[in-house]
């Protein structure tokens, strides 16, 4: 980061730079951040009184939906306030519409960051009531942050939204986040300032006032039309009397195109995107500079497409493609022009010819920078608006590629807003997280001034702690050590479950070695057996198997040989034998008779040798048998200990306690996340009206105009 300004050299560096360029703030909503720019007003009516500041309202943006409203129009209110967290909301995102209660901030603790932070999310949604989304609906929230979000299918910008359609909602909201900013400011003002809290609520009605008066004498207006004429009113409150040389604006009237308004300076970053000449190096830069952010490249968009959007009355915003002789916008239907432009001069006199003088023509996020800046001073809060690093490198790009831009700088503004609550005299009634985190329920200002930034620190310190828990042994250990109590009686019992679980360990450890034994030498012995029966086999073919066939053989003989009868070969028929031929059969059979006793009592005496094979193997079955019988009964004896009530009482209890456990390290690494991460952001962008809420006195706008830091930069 640039070294910081002092506010004075600052302001006296841009002025002397760029002596008539008003200064520019644009916010999306009048009740946030954009209002304690009346801050700056402070140092600028010292350094430069003649300077003037623009307010503009930012209300080309869609305002904020969810999908899975769609559909339920006719059966919903057209608005409707919701909470955002990472279940039913998630992937919500409101900035028209959104709105802060005093130590509110949108810092969702998502999943993805609890399980980058050790919670073993999984686990915890296992046993939570309603599974995962039950926990995601219930744990995530964004502490103290609610958005208007509209119901219907149909898309709008912010600054078609009617009031009449969204009053209720609106002083709803309102009430809500000031209400419950009082409640946390002067609950426990215990007589410190009567006067004080008096005033707070009488500010607090103003801005009810305000409200209803606006919604009653102007129902038929617009949302933009409600913040920008609550800009000014809400600066002086903040501020203590009125704010400076201000002028208020929205971004539908900044960024009006059409044939007289084409001329003006911020309309002629669009010229390098339009001219032949440069048109290809500036969608290329533009396109180096988003690629792997997230934002989409051009070519997403489709062919021929601008990094601009055409909002046209009545017909919505779409994105700006130009081709060869095809002008396009992106609205509901899609308007499709036959026609040629070079320039902003020709894009102006097609757009209002076709569409009329109100036409719109606004950058999207990291070229609207570059269109404004060629007219104004931007001022940003520290962390506003996170394309101007992509903004930046773009313009480096298009410089670099020998095109000038002349763009003045930006100003950026840094608060010590928690620090500067030193002179303030409320207490607060601290909301849970904050409560976790300070170690107590009520806490003066200027205690909370001296003591955030440690325990931010102490947060991240028990962020990484917790992280550190590896097991559930040791995150009991370390709530025990920590938070005590309960905590303590917990762990306790954890390690009596444990205990009683080791034991049992113990105990059937050795019953397992026993019956993984048993089983193998069953196995060992089955094999043994199937051994020796291919050995059995082996030998039948090698030994009794011949001498059986031999004795098939001569038998088979003998049966054609019978009745001193044999076939005639030449005719085939059965003829007798002679006398000589009958005396050579007789000496044949006699000789096989005997050949076969030989071969029975060989058989025989082969078959007596091989009932040694039976016999071995029905003992390796019978042993093989009797071990995995011994096994089964020890499986049996394993299961009666493991399944004793004791084990299963001190596993239910180590179960209980290990959900227990995890889901507080969940709970209080989300309220880590929001104490440390929405302090440490809301310190850089506080909401303005908390002001005269908590500090009515002026003291604490008063110590952040004195400490406040101011840094140009370069755009």
């Amino acid at each position: 980061m640039p070294d910081l300004h002092s506010s004075a050299s600052a302001i006296q560096e841009l002025r002397k730079r760029f002596p008539q360029t008003p200064f520019l703030t644009l916010g999306q909503t009048a009740l946030w951040d954009e209002p304690v720019k009346a801050a700056f007003c402070r140092i600028l009516e010292v350094v430069a009184p003649d300077a003037v500041m623009m307010a503009a309202v930012h209300d080309t943006d869609y305002f904020a939906k969810l999908s899975h409203f769609e559909g339920e129009a006719q059966r919903r209110e057209k608005f409707a306030l919701l909470s955002h967290n990472d279940g039913d909301t998630r992937g919500l995102w409101s900035a028209a519409g959104e709105i802060s209660c005093l130590f509110g901030s949108e810092i969702v603790p998502s999943r993805h960051l609890l399980t980058e932070n050790g919670v073993e999310f999984d686990r915890v949604a296992r046993d939570y009531p309603g599974g995962a989304e039950a926990l995601l609906n219930a744990e995530t929230n964004a502490w103290g942050w609610r958005a208007l979000v509209q119901t219907s299918a149909r898309s709008m910008i912010a600054g078609d939204v009617k009031l009449r359609d969204m009053g209720p909602s609106l002083v709803g909201q309102i009430e809500w986040a000031i209400n419950l900013s009082l409640q946390i400011a002067w609950t426990n003002d215990n007589g410190v300032c009567e006067a004080c809290a008096k005033m707070a609520r009488e500010n607090a009605n103003q801005i009810f006032g305000w409200t209803r008066d606006y919604l009653n004498q102007d129902p038929d207006g617009t949302l933009s039309d409600f913040y920008r004429w609550l800009t000014p009113r809400l600066w002086a409150m903040v501020r203590g009397t009125g704010s400076c040389n201000l002028t208020t604006s929205t971004s539908l009237r900044l960024f009006k195109f059409n044939r007289e308004t084409c001329q003006l300076p911020r309309f002629e970053f669009v010229d390098l995107f339009l001219n032949p000449a440069t048109r290809e190096i500036a969608a290329r830069c533009y396109n180096d500079a988003v690629r792997g952010s997230g934002i989409y490249t051009l070519d997403q968009f489709g062919p021929g497409a601008l990094p601009f959007d055409v909002v046209i009355p009545g017909h919505g915003r779409g994105t700006l493609h130009l081709q060869e002789g095809t002008l396009s916008i992106d609205t509901e239907p899609r308007r499709v022009l036959q026609t040629n432009c070079e320039n902003v001069g020709q894009l102006a006199e097609i757009l209002e010819s076709n569409f009329g003088a109100d036409v719109v023509l606004v950058g999207k996020a990291v070229s609207l920078i570059s269109m404004l800046a060629k007219e104004f001073i931007f001022v940003f809060h520290e962390k506003a608006s996170s394309y101007t690093p992509r903004t930046q490198k773009m313009n480096d790009a298009l410089r670099e590629a020998g095109l000038e831009l002349d763009l003045h700088p930006m100003l950026r503004l840094k608060y010590a807003t928690w620090d500067a609550l030193s002179q303030t005299r409320a207490v607060f009634d601290l909301p849970p997280h904050l409560e976790s985190a300070f170690g107590q329920k009520s806490l003066p200002a200027g205690e909370f001034a001296a003591r955030w930034s440690d325990v931010c620190e102490s947060q991240d310190a028990l962020r990484a702690d917790l992280k550190n828990c590896r097991s559930p042994r040791e995150l009991l250990a370390f709530l025990s050590r920590s938070f005590g109590g309960a905590w303590t009686t917990r762990s306790e019992e954890f390690q009596a479950a444990h205990a009683t679980i080791s034991a049992m360990h113990e105990q059937t450890s050795t019953l397992k070695s026993e019956i993984e034994s048993l089983r193998d030498e069953a196995r060992r012995v089955t094999l043994q057996a199937a051994q020796i029966e291919r050995t059995k086999g082996e030998d039948f073919r090698a030994n009794l198997n011949p001498l059986r066939q031999r004795l098939f053989d001569i038998k088979e003989g003998q049966a054609n040989r019978a009745g001193n009868v044999e076939m005639d070969a030449a005719t085939g028929k059965p003829r007798k034998l002679s006398k000589d031929e009958r005396e050579t059969t007789r000496l044949q059979f006699e000789r096989e008779n005997q050949e076969l006793a030989a071969l029975r009592e060989q058989i025989a005496a082969c078959e007596h040798e091989r009932q040694r094979f039976d016999a071995q193997i029905s003992a390796l079955r019978e042993t093989a048998r009797q071990k995995r019988a011994l096994a089964k009964q020890k499986v049996r004896e394993k299961l009666s200990i493991e399944r004793s009530e004791e084990v299963a009482a001190a596993r239910q209890t180590r179960r209980e306690l290990r959900y227990e456990a995890e889901l507080e390290r969940l709970r209080r690494t989300r309220d880590a996340l929001m104490t440390s991460e929405g302090l440490r952001y809301t310190n850089y962008r506080p909401t303005a009206w908390w002001f005269p809420l908590v500090s009515p006195d002026g003291k604490w706008l008063d110590q952040l105009v004195a400490t406040a830091q101011l840094r140009v930069e370069e755009i």
